[in-house]
């Protein structure tokens, strides 16, 4: 009786795992992902015979960064902290509604279906000791450090195709473009640590005010000035486009 009870049991649990037999994707970037030194973890997970769910988390580890010679920081005729000494990092999320044609239904085939993406990125700079005179030409000292901080928030539209190979355990997917709109919330700061007495940005406005970061090349932002920060921000909308090939398996 035991005999047929665990036998019963195990068909029983061989009909569950057949059912669930290709419900999930597990995939990874292999263009952008790469290329950016970002880690991408996609699952895609089937919710109806057409309809999936894609789930894409981005991270990328504080390492160097350099382009086209932004990111400097020029006080009173000196440069300092060139992007090549600022690391960068990031964490983000894609969220993707796909829906597959009816002939070959999830996972198979072309695509289309609306995205949402959110991504934070920062910019940060070693420090250096930094020398300040006010108007009564006073020195003022401070470790000065450069950061900037993005946030991406958007959504839009894609159109894609998606191969299942090796008895549909081998996934090849080719997201072909999307488009959207997102907002850009943008702020950069140079910040004073460590400062000698009385220091205080504030005292020489002039001076803090042909402060340079760089960013200027690209946007006209207002800046503000606090005793141990000069920050410039804004939320400007912006075109987004997402392309990319990822490759995974299914189980």
């Amino acid at each position: 009786m035991k005999l047929k009870y665990y036998t019963l049991l195990l068909a029983l649990a061989g009909c569950s795992i057949t059912g669930l037999s290709q419900r999930t994707i597990t995939k990874t970037n292999l263009v952008f992902g790469p290329f950016l030194k970002t880690i991408h973890t996609i699952q895609e997970v089937k919710i109806a015979p057409r309809l999936t769910i894609q789930t894409t988390v981005k991270t990328r580890p504080a390492t160097s960064f350099d382009l086209f010679n932004l990111g400097t920081i020029n006080m009173e005729g000196t440069a300092y902290e060139h992007f090549g000494k600022t690391k960068l990092s990031a964490v983000g999320n894609v969220t993707e509604f796909r829906v597959y044609g009816k002939e070959k239904g999830a996972f198979h085939g072309f695509y289309f279906g609306p995205y949402f993406s959110y991504t934070h990125y920062r910019l940060q700079s070693a420090s250096f000791r930094g020398e300040f005179h006010d108007a009564s030409d006073a020195a003022y000292y401070g470790d000065i450090s450069h950061s900037v901080r993005l946030n991406s928030t958007g959504g839009g539209f894609q159109i894609g195709t998606q191969g299942m190979y090796l008895k549909n355990k081998l996934c090849i997917d080719w997201t072909i473009i999307g488009v959207g709109i997102g907002m850009l919330g943008f702020k950069g700061t140079i910040d004073a640590e460590n400062t000698s007495a009385n220091f205080d940005f504030r005292n020489y406005t002039a001076d803090a005010n042909k402060v340079e970061m760089g960013i200027e090349k690209l946007f006209n932002f207002k800046r503000t000035i606090d005793p141990a920060s000069i920050a410039i921000g804004a939320k400007i909308p912006f075109p987004m486009m997402r392309m990319g090939v990822s490759m995974g398996f299914g189980y």
